[in-house]
């Protein structure tokens, strides 16, 4: 029995704050699932503190095996933590393994953290020494980190027209480039790329370098149905980016292609051009069967901020038969704003009637962007707490600890800090660590002095001295 009250802990404790909880409103492209039953009140587990998690993590870097860090990267990219990367740098520098200095690449490339462009430099320009897979990715790596000294090697990349190489370089000249790699990535698109890949590229890559040059032959390409789904997907992506209004005859026309995948990445594309053509165009593609492009909608709608929008979006939000769409379209609401958008998302929070995922979500996006509903919703949030079944609970509280961006939540952190159950209370200091809001410091003072757990006390001490 005990063995099993710990395994029930540990589950619980990872619905609140693990890398495995459930996604934020405001990013997240799927609903999440309904919450399960609550548990009843646990005994308190175990609970390492930041320190002591801190040390084990330092430890791995040093003394583990190649299979201990790669876990510990990937867990530190879900968490994008970079408090670790000079510690991860010194492995690079010393480690022999092209796997595991591949990995930490990847990582810092993840995090776009500029610590190591030297030393990848330093690999990509001695490459004949390396392993091609490191070649690569430090590559890959120069290009996130927008590396202008890296330019330099690309004339002999492209010279020894090394096919592996050719397209973290071509992402290079797209992020870090200037008019000399935007004249090259033109020659590219007219037609003059060693394949029809890195053409490909090298129209996102004039995208990222944001080239009125490109703009009529990009044009050309998404509106012309002879031209492949991917060359005109990547046609219109690049022509949102670029914004020139030029372009948007030929997004518009995308928007109403035979393929689906093209109309997706059409309406996308839209959210960038404020004309009125533009709003209607992205106003008809909810109504498209394909769910992509009407998933394309709610972000366009919500990123343009356009309040024409929200009568539709509350009736996708309430009746679209994707749940992913309903979610999506609670999100740009919350983006759009204002009294009709929050008012919706009020309503659908108190609906009993409506479905758990979006009351969740509703919730989540107004503790985030309303802050004149944070009051109702604590007293909402202290009323499900005395609920005997508290699996809706449950879930608020998993929305309140995963809100790093709700930083004026402190009385709903406060409803989960009074509560019986020792994970809930650790649910609030959750959010008391992501925000570092200042009027929780009284709660988390008190907390340290007198709360009934070790472990409770210890960890809010040092949130308390991390402010």
């Amino acid at each position: 029995m005990r063995a099993k009250s710990i395994v029930l802990a540990a589950v619980v404790a990872l619905s609140l704050s693990g890398p495995g909880a459930a996604q934020t409103p405001g990013t997240s492209p799927a609903a999440p699932s309904a919450a399960p039953a609550a548990a009843k009140p646990t005994k308190e587990p175990v609970v390492e503190t930041e320190a002591e998690r801190a040390k084990k993590r330092r430890d791995t870097i040093r003394y583990g095996i190649d299979a201990e860090i790669s876990e510990l990267l990937k867990t530190l990219a879900t968490e994008k933590e970079n408090a670790f990367n000079p510690e991860l740098l010194d492995l690079f520098l010393a480690s022999r393994s092209p796997k595991l200095r591949v990995g930490v690449l990847e990582l810092f490339r993840a995090l776009e953290w500029a610590g190591a462009e030297t030393p990848a430099f330093n690999i990509v320009e001695n490459r004949d020494l390396e392993e091609p897979s490191l070649v690569a990715a430090s590559l890959a790596y120069l290009a996130a980190v927008k590396s202008k000294r890296a330019l330099a090697l690309a004339p002999k990349i492209i010279e020894e027209d090394d096919k592996t190489l050719l397209p973290g370089l071509i992402q290079l000249l797209g992020r870090a480039g200037g008019p000399e790699e935007e004249k090259l990535l033109l020659e590219w698109l007219k037609g003059d790329a060693p394949s029809e890949a890195l053409r490909q590229s090298a129209i996102r890559a004039l995208g990222d370098i944001g080239s009125s040059e490109a703009v009529e032959r990009l044009a050309e390409i998404a509106a012309s149905g002879e031209q492949g789904m991917i060359n005109r997907m990547y046609a219109v992506e690049a022509l949102g980016k670029i914004g020139d209004l030029r372009g948007l005859a030929s997004v518009i026309k995308a928007a109403n292609a035979e393929d689906p995948n093209v109309r997706a990445a059409a309406v996308e594309a839209l959210s960038t051009f404020k004309t009125a053509e533009a709003e209607a165009a992205l106003l008809e593609a909810f109504r498209d069967s394909f769910v992509k492009s009407r998933l394309a909608a709610c972000k366009a709608a919500g990123k343009r901020r356009l309040e024409a929008a929200v009568p539709i979006l509350s009736y996708k939000a309430a009746k679209d038969p994707e749940k992913a769409v309903k979610a999506e379209a609670l999100r740009a609401l919350a983006e759009i704003g204002g009294a009709e958008a929050f008012s919706f998302l009020r309503k659908t929070f108190e609906d009993p009637k409506a479905e758990t995922a979006s009351r969740v979500i509703s919730f989540g996006l107004l503790a985030r962007k309303d802050p004149s509903s944070i009051s109702a919703l604590a007293e909402r949030l202290a009323l499900e707490s005395k609920e005997k079944e508290r699996s809706f609970y449950t879930a608020l509280a998993r929305e309140v600890a995963q809100a790093a961006d709700a930083t004026r939540a402190a009385p709903l952190a406060r409803v989960l800090l009074a509560d019986k159950d020792y994970l809930i209370r650790l649910g609030g200091l959750e959010w008391a660590k992501k925000t570092k809001a200042p009027d929780i410091r009284a709660d988390l003072a008190a907390i340290a002095e007198k709360d009934p757990s070790e472990a409770m006390r210890k960890r809010a001490a040092e949130i308390l001295a991390a402010f």
